[in-house]
């Protein structure tokens, strides 16, 4: 089977609008006007709640995050409380499933598979737990994910934490209590894969994404999209 994907690449972004132009690429990928995408970037600050636990799960007052400019948004993707902010790459699909012959579960291991390899270039040994998706390094979680699905096409993603980032600590993660966030610079060993570079990061994982999906990747012109 033939699958391409087009790779946009939309550097740091507010949350808002990359919720927006996933949810109109979806539409047009419903009425086949679009193609299948794969949506990289940064996010700046913000908490998003999963669509089955509308109350934040926080460790702090919510006014300790008011008082960072950091938003807590209501999405519809599966999965419980995150934290996105610069420094952890996200990956949004926008993916016909059934155009790709793929059900759900084996689209999501396969999100979890591409941040497995690209932790192994940098010498990080990344596992699945049982009962809690994501990758892991350890018992501290380094990717977090959640997808939306509808009439087959997909949203949303699984965002990879480059750098440490310290407002994780704000949220009880997934609505884990206790569970300890961790990132690809905290578990790197220093001499393994070489220097942790966003871009890299990116390549790395387009590439185990084409390679796990059997997908060819085109990198059309940037459109405007906000």
């Amino acid at each position: 089977m033939h699958r391409t994907v087009d790779v946009r690449d939309l550097g740091i972004t507010d949350y808002a609008d990359v919720h927006e132009m996933q949810r109109r690429l979806r539409d047009a990928r419903i009425a086949d006007g679009a193609p299948d995408t794969l949506l990289l970037t940064e996010h700046r600050p913000v908490v998003t709640l999963g669509r089955a636990h509308p109350e934040a799960d926080l460790r702090v007052p919510a006014s300790v995050l008011a008082a960072r400019g950091i938003a807590i948004v209501q999405t519809e993707r599966g999965g419980d409380i995150t934290y996105h902010g610069p420094g952890q790459l996200v990956a949004y699909g926008i993916i016909d499933l059934r155009a790709w012959d793929m059900p759900l579960l084996d689209y999501v291991s396969g999100l979890e598979e591409a941040v497995i390899r690209v932790l192994t270039r940098w010498g990080i040994d990344g596992k699945r737990h049982v009962g809690a998706r994501g990758v892991w390094v350890g018992n501290r979680k380094v990717a977090s994910l959640g997808i939306h699905v509808r009439r087959w096409v997909t949203m949303h993603g699984i965002a990879l934490n480059v750098a440490q980032m310290e407002d994780f600590e704000l949220i009880n993660p997934c609505g884990l209590a206790g569970v300890e966030m961790t990132s690809m610079t905290r578990e790197a060993p220093a001499t393994a894969g070489g220097p942790l570079e966003m871009g890299e990061v990116k390549a790395a994982f387009v590439r185990a994404f084409s390679g796990i999906f059997n997908t060819g990747v085109r990198t059309p012109a940037q459109t405007p999209w906000r």
